[in-house]
């Protein structure tokens, strides 16, 4: 009997595993999904509109000049990098997110913040030097001028109601006959205070002295004032009238004593004093409490707390962090909760058993925040009241987190940004941008014929994930799209189309090498896949050592050419890939005339397949 031989076995036939395209358009369908969804849920159910820059909508631009005690130096390149970056995490941290922060020349920094709802006065309070200090009372007494002039322009013949200066003065009075009697023997001398604290520059271009403040306001002024130990009589405040004619530069000047017991000079002038006005911990100051409404029936009528303080033994250096909680007593109150460092700790433990049932003022910058009365005696923690609202609460506790900046600053201008020039320059990128869209696409028909869909496809796919991604950054972490963002949309759309290149140019080499389209597919995916990971790593490479150390709008650049390389690879994977090799089941592909795709093997016209 005859051996069969191998020749004669029949052969296997090798089936080419084919890739299941449908999962790969069902994810993608749910990406989209997941993003739209996601995005109008953001949007409040509303159709989603990115968030745009300040160059876009316009906005807020604001001017912080620095200047240092004592000295006509500016300050470093070093300080004023720390102050930008302290004062870009405040601007942060207050909602407004993407600013423009940078340093402008040796003293100045620029805060730029887009939108039509930017609250100005929470602009400003980002430049606050945010010192903190823990002060005994040592005299405390109404100052009702502002109420007075309140009174006095809408009613200028009628006497103030009883409601309203008793409101005004119930509190301090009690507080001024315990204090006064008990601390007058605690008050520095004439020839203690006479030197003046220097507590604050002055902002003139020829620096005043304390001299020059007391020839200013003549020496009967100066010798009553500097006499007072307690509130003037009625014919020593006639003397003390020049003291109403000082500047707040000048009154910053005077020591502690004159400025809380001088009743010419007000909160108004005092809250108008330079920022740091009370920095230096170490010597006695003057400082007024936040204004208050003196009758329940009308808030306008206001009146301030005049506080004289003791030197500072807790800092706000003491302070690790700060959080906002609730008044347990009322939960409608909000109030930073503050943790002491060990070395703070010691320091609050000390203050609150030496100073048990007295006042200690939470001073920040010129003002009393609250001046609560010691109960009892803590260590790790205290709590900070003041009437404050739920933001006002937050900007206090990041105050005290981001630290105090290394140098005061003084707000020099704010301006209202309008958007004319970025509208402008905007519909020109985006007339740009399509005329580089619709020459890649007519390129792409030219030369590649029907895959020029597939191209037309894959950009649809890549817009239809771009802008709901783009619009949700924008209302969850404020993610503002600026020219120079379109810029990076702009560039990435040559990657994208450097992308189809490198896969049909493949595919067309495949097919030279005499391969079916069947075949080339797959084999220039391979292939080209390298290629396109690797030219895409660098790219997100480029864009994040471009995001970490550039600053502003390049910032803005280097995230959206990041965010498209990324959106690239996940349309380039999920869609185009997939959609070439599903045409490449079909007839399409392998008709010439249609696809412009030649192989040895595949005829050039119809006669010629017919003849074979």
């Amino acid at each position: 009997m005859a051996s069969v031989t191998g020749a004669d076995r029949p052969r296997k036939k090798i089936q080419r595993k084919r890739l299941p395209v449908a999962p790969y358009f069902a994810a993608l369908l749910l990406v989209l999904a997941i993003l739209w969804v996601a995005a109008l849920a953001g949007s409040g159910w509303k159709f989603p509109t990115p968030k745009l820059g300040l160059d876009l909508q316009g906005g807020l631009s604001m001017t912080l000049t620095a200047y240092q005690q004592g000295s006509d130096e500016p300050p470093s390149a070093e300080t004023m990098e720390q102050a930008r970056q302290i004062i870009e995490g405040r601007v942060n941290s207050t909602g407004v997110s993407e600013p423009e922060v940078y340093v402008e020349g040796t003293e100045n920094i620029v805060v730029n913040v887009a939108g039509d709802d930017i609250d100005e006065q929470a602009l400003r309070d980002v430049g606050a030097p945010a010192e903190l200090r823990f002060r005994i009372v040592t005299n405390s007494v109404a100052d009702t001028s502002a109420l007075e002039e309140q009174l006095a322009e809408e009613a200028p013949t009628e006497e103030p109601t009883d409601g309203a200066t008793d409101g005004a003065s119930e509190e301090p009075t009690a507080e001024s006959s315990e204090t006064s009697a008990e601390d007058a023997s605690e008050t520095p001398t004439t020839e203690e205070t006479s030197a003046g604290n220097g507590q604050a520059p002055t902002t003139d271009e020829v620096a005043t002295t304390l001299d020059d403040v007391w020839a200013k306001v003549g020496p009967d002024a100066a010798a009553a004032a500097q006499a007072l130990t307690a509130a003037p009589d009625e014919a020593t405040g006639a003397i003390l009238e020049p003291f109403s004619t000082l500047k707040p530069e000048e009154v910053a000047l005077l020591p502690a004593t004159v400025q809380f017991y001088v009743p010419q000079i007000t909160c108004k002038a005092l809250d108008a004093r330079p920022p740091g006005a009370v920095q230096q911990p170490d010597i006695e100051v003057a400082a007024c409490s936040a204004p208050e409404a003196a009758a329940a029936d009308d808030p306008s009528l206001t009146f301030q707390y005049k506080y004289l303080l003791q030197p500072a033994t807790v800092l706000g250096s003491d302070v690790t962090s700060a959080d906002v909680g609730t008044d347990q007593a009322n939960l409608n109150q909000f109030v930073v909760n503050v943790q002491f460092s060990a070395a703070g700790a010691d320091k609050w433990s000390a203050l609150t058993t030496e100073n048990l049932q007295s006042q200690v003022a939470i001073v920040l910058d010129n003002e009393v925040v609250s001046a609560p009365t010691i109960q009892e005696v803590s260590s790790n923690s205290t709590q900070i009241s003041g009437e404050f609202t739920a933001a006002e609460a937050n900007q206090l506790a990041d105050q005290l987190n981001f630290g105090s900046l290394p140098t005061n600053f003084v707000v020099e201008t704010v301006n209202e940004v309008t958007a004319t020039l970025g509208v402008d320059q905007l519909e020109a990128g985006v007339f740009a941008m399509a005329i580089g869209l619709l020459l890649v696409i007519v390129y792409c028909f030219i030369y590649y014929r029907v895959i020029g869909f597939v191209v037309l496809g894959s950009l649809v796919v890549a817009a239809a994930i771009l802008y709901p991604t783009v619009s949700l950054l924008g209302s969850q972490i404020g993610f503002t799209m600026t020219l120079a963002g379109i810029a990076g949309f702009v560039v990435a759309v040559g990657i994208t189309a450097d992308s189809f290149v490198v896969y049909f140019e493949r595919i067309k080499e495949e097919m030279a090498g005499g391969r079916s389209v069947r075949s080339a597919v797959p084999r220039a995916w391979v292939r080209a896949r390298r290629t396109i990971l690797s030219a895409s790593a660098v790219s997100m490479i480029s864009a994040v050592v471009l995001y970490i150390l550039a600053i502003g709008p390049v910032r803005g650049f280097a995230f959206t050419l990041g965010l498209s390389t990324l959106v690239d690879l996940l349309v380039v994977f999920v869609f185009t890939h997939p959609m070439a090799e599903w045409l490449a089941r079909g007839r399409v592909l392998t008709n010439v005339h249609l696809s412009g795709l030649h192989s040895k093997t595949t005829p050039a016209t119809g006669e010629a397949a017919a003849k074979a």
